[in-house]
Formats: structure tokens, sequence, C-alpha cells
């Protein structure tokens, strides 16, 4: 029969030693932490279920809950440091929509079909829309750059339309965030080429601030009577 002091030797023996010195403590092992699973993170795609599913679930977590606008299609929602130093993910809120290749020359006809699918209506894209409208047949399309403005001649089969001034800077409002909140406003350089159009950002990128807002604000609305439940920007 093996002699239990025998065992404990040799557990002891087989164990982590800790020594300790002048340059500090070392162990002869590695040790490795033991994390408890946690539960998998649910993907939304829209600020309303993700308040929903806060509502519901909240209870289940470590509170307080922190929810964060990480960018203009992006939120993420935490949970409090728990007793073994992880924190829980439950949720993650990604907008979905359809991008716009911006700084990108394409077809005329592919750009008014874009503006009038990818932006939220305003004054300057109905003014894109109709004067790009005008220009039905590449060929006949001829425009003038000074480097600082266009303007194009525009004939319809045999018929003079005459010269069009092109604005050079316009207001617009592509779909960048998610759909529940206002669409925010930058400014594009609108330009033509060889029967082709191009957006270029004029903005220095102005506009995801303001979106992260809009986000941030629709969530303190829909989560306005949840406690322990903090937005952040």
């Amino acid at each position: 029969m093996i002699d239990r002091e025998f065992i404990e030797k040799i557990e002891d023996m087989t164990g982590p030693k800790v020594i300790v010195t002048q340059q500090g403590a070392f162990a002869d092992k590695h040790l490795y932490r033991v994390e408890n699973k946690l539960a998998d993170t649910i993907v939304l795609s829209s600020l309303s279920g993700l308040a929903e599913m806060i509502k519901q679930e909240m209870s289940e977590y470590n509170l307080p809950l922190f929810v964060r606008a990480t960018s203009a299609e992006r939120v993420h929602v935490f949970g409090a440091i728990r007793d073994d130093m992880q924190r829980e993910r439950p949720f993650t809120a990604e907008a979905k929509f359809i991008d716009f290749d911006f700084n990108e020359y394409i077809s005329i006809e592919n750009m008014i079909i874009c503006l009038k699918s990818r932006f939220a209506p305003t004054e300057d894209r109905d003014y894109l829309v109709q004067l790009l409208g005008n220009i039905t047949d590449q060929q006949s399309v001829q425009t003038k750059d000074d480097g600082i403005t266009q303007s194009a001649t525009v004939k319809s089969g045999i018929q003079l339309i005459g010269e069009q001034r092109i604005k050079p800077i316009v207001t617009l409002k592509p779909y960048r965030t998610f759909l529940e909140v206002e669409q925010p406003e930058s400014d594009f350089l609108i330009r033509l080429k060889d029967g082709r159009a191009a957006l270029f950002e004029a903005d220095g990128g102005a506009w995801e601030r303001e979106a992260v807002k809009n986000v941030a604000d629709k969530l303190r609305e829909l989560l306005e009577d949840v406690p322990s439940v903090h937005i952040i920007e």
C-alpha cells in the first residue's frame, strides 16, 4: 500500500515552485488561467433590435451595461468587469446598407441609379439627378474644366440643350449609418469625364463624428427608461 505521505511528497515535487531572489520572485513552471466560458455575442442589424435584446436579457449579465457607438455603422455592448476579471460582450449591432464607391468614375446611368437608391433625398441630390438626366448620350456631351469649376455642353439627339454650369460642390446624404437615424450631410465634389461621373468626399470625414452622435442619441431615446445602461460615444 502506497504511503499517503509519499504521495504528498511526489505532488509537492511536481508542483510549481516559487523562488524569491533579489531580482524578484520566479516560478519554475508556467501557469495558465482557467477562464469561465462567456455567452456568444449576438449580432443584430438595427438599433431597435439591440435595445429590445438589452431590455429582455440585461438581468442575465453583470451590470451596469455599457453601450458604445464605436463607428457610424457599429455598436458594441459591454458588461461590467466580473469577479474573474472578464468582461461580457453580449450584443453587437452592425448597420446594413449598400455602399457607394466614392472617388471612382462610373457611367452616367449608374450614377443616376445610385443617387436615387443610395442617397437620402436632398435638394442637391435632385439637382444632380436632373443634370445627369439631361446627359443621355455619352457622345453628345463636351465638358470644360478650368480646374475650379466645370461646365457641360449637352445635346439631346440633334437638339442643342446648351451649356450648363456644374456646381463644384454639392451637399448630399449618402446612406452610411443605421437607417433609423438621420443620415449626416457632407460636401462632395462632382466631376464629369469622358461620359462618366464621380463624387469625391470634401468634408474631411466630419460626417462620421455626426453619425456617431446621431446613433448615440437614438440609443439614449430607445433606452431612456432602462436603468443600469450607460451610452458612450
